[in-house]
Order: structure tokens, then C-alpha cells, then sequence
């Protein structure tokens, strides 16, 4: 489930489909809203219908304990210092049909919207075509309430601009990545070094472990514990989630 396409009316309800991105893409795996100042605890998901055999479709599960104990180490001490900023670009619908302020608030009213992002912890701009940016700073990594050890929790090569560049719908558009749903920088405002998205996301793909769903299937998780992402498939799936905490 990749948050940033999850209209934040929708999570209001708590349960729906885990994710509206294209069936072919493949989502990074990341940690359910940790670019918030609050987040869902536990994550459940059920499959309603599988995909059909070597079509695709697994929840890749990576433990964030180990994947922390493999990141070079002055890699997450720089973002223990400068922390991790999370850049929303969101259109006004007469530019964007889908992934616009209005979809993603459930309101046409601008200081509706407003007033739902800084509840959130954004900070709030409007461009001169009435496109709404958003971004707020957070911690790379936190202590786990319970287990009480030091943990990756954040969304930073999945919300990074070259997670969208790489998708079908969006390779050979040209689009600049303050323009793409999302960006990432340092807490500063400086720009994430490409070799260091690239290491934080080879780094957690070599610590994930796939999850291959049958129809019936119950899956809980820690979400502070735990990453989830999605290998991209064909033919029919439907996964929905539910948060809590």
C-alpha cells in the first residue's frame, strides 16, 4: 500500500483496497504513513482474490531492525542529524483528473483541505494555478514504543521522485520531480544524493521476504516493525487493508 495515492478522505474509514497504483508497478516497500507525525500501529490486510500462479502480486515484508543493521552506517547517522523532509506536489483538478487536492481531501473548499494538511503536521502553499504543495520534516528512524530498540521508520526512496519516474505512466514524461505526487529531500532542504536513494533501496530489497497471498488470507502487522510493498502483477487482485492504532 503506497500511501501517497490513498485519497486521506478514504483512510478516514480506516478499511479499503490496499493500493490504487497500476497492477504492473511495483511498489517500494515502506512503513504505512511515517511521513506523519501519527501513524496506524498495526496494519491488517485480507485477500479477497488472489493472483492467479507466477502472474505476480507478492507483499514483499522487510524487518526494519535487520535492514537498519545493513545501511551504511554514515548514511543514517547524516539522517539522524538532518532528519528527512516529504514534498507533496497535488494539481488542481482542471489539471489532474485523479491525483488532485480534491480527490485526495474529499472537498472542493481550499481552507477545508488546509486545515486537514496542518492537522496532519504540513506545511501549507498554493501556487498561481491553484496547485497545492505540501511537506512537513520528520525523523528517518525512531525507537520502537515497545521493543524499545532503534528502528528504520520512513518513506524515503519510496516517496522519492525516482520511484515515479521509473513507473510506465510516467517514464518519458519530463516531469521535474517538485512536480511528481512526491519528492524527498534532507530535513534541510537539501537534495538526497542519487547514490544514496540507491542504497537505501537495494539495501531493503535485499532484506525482503515475499508473502505469496491465497484467496482468505489474513496478514497483521506491526507497522513500525515492519515494511510492506507490492510486486507488481497481472490479471485480477484485490488486497484490502485496514489500519489501527
Amino acid at each position: 500500500m503506497k500511501s501517497v495515492a490513498v485519497p486521506i478522505a478514504n483512510k478516514l474509514t480506516k478499511t479499503y483496497t490496499s493500493s490504487d497504483e497500476p497492477p504492473e508497478s511495483t511498489m517500494d516497500p515502506h512503513n504505512e504513513m511515517s511521513y506523519l507525525n501519527t501513524w496506524p500501529k498495526k496494519i491488517f490486510f485480507y485477500c479477497i482474490k488472489e493472483a492467479d500462479d507466477n502472474c505476480g502480486g507478492e507483499t514483499p515484508l522487510v524487518k526494519n531492525s535487520e535492514l537498519l543493521s545493513k545501511l551504511d552506517p554514515e548514511v543514517v547517522t547524516r539522517f539522524d542529524e538532518k532528519g528527512v523532509r516529504y514534498v507533496r506536489y497535488l494539481p488542481d483538478k482542471a489539471h489532474d483528473e485523479y491525483m488532485n487536492w480534491q480527490h485526495m481531501f474529499g472537498t472542493e473548499d481550499k481552507q477545508e483541505a488546509e486545515r486537514v494538511a496542518e492537522d496532519k503536521g504540513y506545511h501549507v502553499s498554493w501556487n498561481e494555478t491553484q496547485d497545492l504543495c505540501l511537506w512537513q520534516n520528520r525523523p528517518a528512524s525512531i525507537q520502537h514504543p515497545l521493543a524499545r530498540n532503534k528502528i528504520w521508520f520512513n518513506q524515503i526512496a519510496a516517496m522519492h521522485s525516482s520511484y515515479y519516474h521509473a513507473l510506465p505512466t510516467f517514464i518519458g514524461k519530463g516531469i521535474p520531480d517538485e512536480k511528481c505526487p512526491s519528492h524527498t529531500y534532507y530535513g534541510d532542504g537539501s537534495p538526497i544524493e542519487p547514490e544514496v536513494i540507491q542504497h537505501i533501496r537495494v539495501t531493503t530489497w535485499s532484506c525482503a521476504v515475499g508473502f505469496q497471498w491465497r484467496t482468505g488470507d489474513l496478514l497483521a502487522l506491526d507497522n513500525l516493525a515492519v515494511q510492506h510493498g507490492r510486486i507488481g502483477y497481472s490479471g485480477e487482485r484485490k488486497v484490502l487493508a485496514y489500519l489501527t492504532g
